[in-house]
C-alpha cells in the first residue's frame, strides 16, 4: 500500500497540472470570445456544450468516475460562460419597460444564459423597507415609492456585469436613467397595450392598475411613458409575440452590435 504522504504528493502534482491546464483553457475562452465578437458569431451554442461533455466522457479510462467528471465539466462550462460575459459585457444590462413586458422572465433567462448575477430593483426596495410594493403604495403613495426606487438605483453604482430589472416607472425620474447609464446599457422591452392586457389579466399585484384595469387605462399610461422609454433605451426590443428565449437572444445580439 502506498504511503499516505506519497499519495498526497501525487494529488499535489495533479493539482499543479490541473491549474496549468485550466489557465490555458480559460485563456482560450477569452480568445474565443474575442473571435466571436469580431466576427459577430453567436456567443451561446448549446450544441457545442453537448459535444464537449460527450468528448470528455470518451476520454475516461475509469468509467466509475463518469458522473463526477460530468459534474466537474458542467461547472467548468458555467465558469467559462461567466468569464466570456465579463469580457463581452463589462457593464450592467439594464431592463426597462412597462409592467408585463417580461423584464423578470427575460432577466432570469439572461442570467442563466450569460451566467451573470440578476437583481430586481423592486426586491431591493421591499428588502430595505420591509414592505411589499403594494403596501408602500397603500401606506405612503407613489411619491414615497419613487424616492425609494431612486435610492435602490443609487446603491447599484458600483455594480458591473449584472442584469438589472427595473420597475415600469423608473423612467419617470431622469436621475434614475442617468444613474443607470453610468455603468450600464439600457434595454427597453417594448410591448403593446393589448399584449400587456393579455399578460396581466388576473394579476392583482400592480398598484397603478389595481382599481382600473382596462385597455383604456393601459393605453393612456403607455402613451404618456412612450417618449421616456424611447429616450432612455440604448437598445429597443419589440417583445410582442416572442418567447423569452427569442427576446434574450435579440438582446445579446443587440448589445454586441451596439
Amino acid at each position: 500500500m502506498k504511503d499516505l504522504e506519497c499519495i498526497r504528493n501525487i494529488i499535489d502534482d495533479c493539482d499543479k497540472k490541473l491549474v496549468e491546464v485550466l489557465e490555458r483553457r480559460l485563456k482560450a475562452v477569452l480568445d474565443v470570445s474575442e473571435n466571436k465578437k469580431r466576427h459577430k458569431l453567436p456567443i451561446y451554442q448549446p450544441e457545442r456544450e453537448e459535444n464537449v461533455l460527450k468528448k470528455v466522457n470518451s476520454y475516461l479510462k475509469y468509467g466509475e468516475f463518469s458522473h463526477e467528471l460530468e459534474l466537474l465539466y458542467q461547472r467548468i462550462l458555467k465558469i467559462s460562460k461567466k468569464l466570456q460575459s465579463k469580457y463581452l459585457f463589462p457593464f450592467n444590462i439594464v431592463l426597462i419597460g412597462f409592467m408585463g413586458s417580461g423584464k423578470t422572465s427575460v432577466g432570469t433567462e439572461l442570467s442563466t444564459l450569460l451566467q451573470m448575477d440578476y437583481i430586481d430593483t423592486d426586491d431591493i426596495i421591499t428588502e430595505n423597507s420591509g414592505m411589499s410594493i403594494n403596501e408602500i403604495f397603500s401606506a405612503y403613495g407613489e411619491t414615497r415609492f419613487r424616492n425609494l426606487e431612486t435610492k435602490a438605483i443609487e446603491s447599484l453604482q458600483d455594480f458591473r456585469n449584472t442584469i438589472i430589472s427595473c420597475g415600469g416607472g423608473v423612467v419617470l425620474n431622469p436621475k434614475n436613467v442617468d444613474l443607470l447609464k453610468n455603468n450600464g446599457r439600457i434595454v427597453w422591452l417594448k410591448v403593446s397595450p393589448k399584449e400587456v392586457y393579455n399578460r396581466l389579466s388576473g394579476d392583482d399585484n400592480r398598484p397603478l392598475l389595481k382599481d382600473n384595469f382596462t385597455m383604456e387605462k393601459l393605453s393612456q399610461i403607455l402613451e404618456d411613458r412612450l417618449p421616456l422609454y424611447e429616450n432612455a433605451g440604448d437598445i429597443i426590443i419589440d417583445t410582442d409575440g416572442k418567447n423569452v428565449q427569442e427576446i434574450a437572444k435579440e438582446i445579446v445580439e443587440g448589445l454586441l452590435d451596439y
